[in-house]
Parts: C-alpha cells; structure tokens; sequence
C-alpha cells in the first residue's frame, strides 16, 4: 500500500497529510539520504548541503539549516517584515549529541524518581524527542521566536501566528505538530507546537526515507532507548504529523 502527501491549498495555507504505517517507499528517497543524516549523526558544519543561519535571522550563533530551506526560510523572514513583524530562529539542526544531552537531562530529574521508565519516557516525549528520532536531526525544521504556545495566543505572537498560518506554506513552511482536537485529523505523538515549522519540500522526503531505512534497533545509545519500542516511537511519534491517508 502506498501512502501519498497531499496538499491542500486554502488561502495561501496547505497542510501537508502523510501517513507511513508500513516501510514501502520510493526507490529515489531511499537513497537520497543516509542512516547518519537520519538520526542526526553528522555535522552539519562541515556537510556540503547545510548553511550557518546570519544573526540577522537567528537570535543564536551557530544554527545550520539545509541551505535550501535557508534559503526558503529568508524569504519567509522578508515577507514577515513587510508586515511589520519579525520572526527568529531559536533552534534548527541538531545533533544526537544535543538532543541526547537535552533528553537525558530531563531523565534525570528528581521529579521522575520512582517513576518506571516506560511512564517516564511517555512524559518526556510530551515535548522533547528521543535521540534519533528528531526532525531537527534532519536540518529543515525550525523553532520560532518562542518555546511556548502561550505567546502565540495573544499580542505580537499572535499576530506571527497568524501571519505563519496564512503565508508560511508559499514558502513550504507547514507546522507539522497541530492541535490534537481538530475535527477529522487524527494526530499521535507529541503535543501542539505553534513554533515548530518544517520545510516540506525535503522533510516529506527525508520521513519517507527514515519509513524505510530506520527501525528501533537504530535508536540507541541513551537513558531509556530501551522503550523505543513499548512506546510505539516510530509509528506514534516520528509519523506523528497531521495526516490524511490517500490510498
């Protein structure tokens, strides 16, 4: 069974809808990207397909993002301050060294004492991903301006919100983690991100790949790796996007 993205435009909005429950996939994704560049195992650097992001876009030094969705994501920052509005990147690629050291650091707090560890990876992934299993691994994904869905909700944030929400996907911008409550779009996985925006264009290719060549036995090396699979890591949280299945 092949499943397919389909796009769906709505005033200069679409949403991207994939679903994967099986690991049949295109031949040209496959090879297209590597185990390493999957599971964040590369530095992005010295990699021939990343750019370091200008402070002029990023209120950090030293984010890398593919440079096609650099290149995508300074059109989007232009359009934004047409408008009077800024948006900066607080986070872009990351390692498995960063996000293990990010994941562990909350496995060791002392509020999960006594916790068993299938709980207490549950609890985690309410936000955070497990080493190997990031978007941010793959260079296309971006957080914006805030790590909270409150600043979206009113003020300035809000008015970012919305502008993302209307023009973010002309330039392949989608925000992959939605709400849970929409009507007839079904989401697993991890809770809303309203700074959370990927760049279709490559990361519907890079999920197809990760579909067909990463399985649980590759998601290792870290506190709790041994609960990729009770937690259902793959299929509920890597593919935990906004989906609609074509068959």
């Amino acid at each position: 069974m092949l499943r397919v993205a389909l796009i769906l435009f709505v005033e200069c909005t679409f949403f991207i809808h994939i679903r994967a429950q099986n690991h049949t996939r295109d031949n040209e994704d496959h090879g297209q990207f590597s185990k390493e560049e999957l599971l964040g195992q590369i530095k992005p650097s010295s990699h021939a397909a990343f750019s370091l992001v200008p402070q002029k876009y990023t209120s950090k030094y030293g984010i890398y993002l593919r440079t096609e969705a650099f290149q995508a994501f300074k059109s989007l920052h232009e359009a934004a301050v047409d408008e009077g509005l800024e948006i900066k990147i607080l986070s872009g690629t990351r390692s498995f060294n960063y996000q293990q050291s990010i994941w562990e650091r909350k496995w060791g707090k002392p509020q999960y004492m006594g916790w068993n560890a299938f709980d207490k990876a549950l609890d985690i992934l309410t936000y955070s991903s497990m080493p190997g299993t990031s978007r941010h691994h793959w260079g296309t994904d971006i957080d914006l301006n805030a790590l909270e869905n409150s600043y979206f909700e009113s003020g300035e944030g809000r008015e970012v919100y919305e502008f993302l929400n209307r023009c973010a996907s002309s330039y392949g911008f989608h925000q992959v983690y939605t709400s849970k409550e929409i009507p007839n779009s079904p989401r697993s996985g991890y809770e809303e991100e309203k700074w959370h925006w990927s760049y279709t264009p490559i990361s519907i290719h890079m999920l197809n790949a990760y579909n067909a060549l990463i399985s649980t036995e590759d998601i290792q090396g870290f506190q709790g790796s041994s609960q990729a699979d009770s937690v259902k890591i793959i299929q509920d949280y890597v593919n935990g996007i906004r989906i609609l299945d074509l068959e």
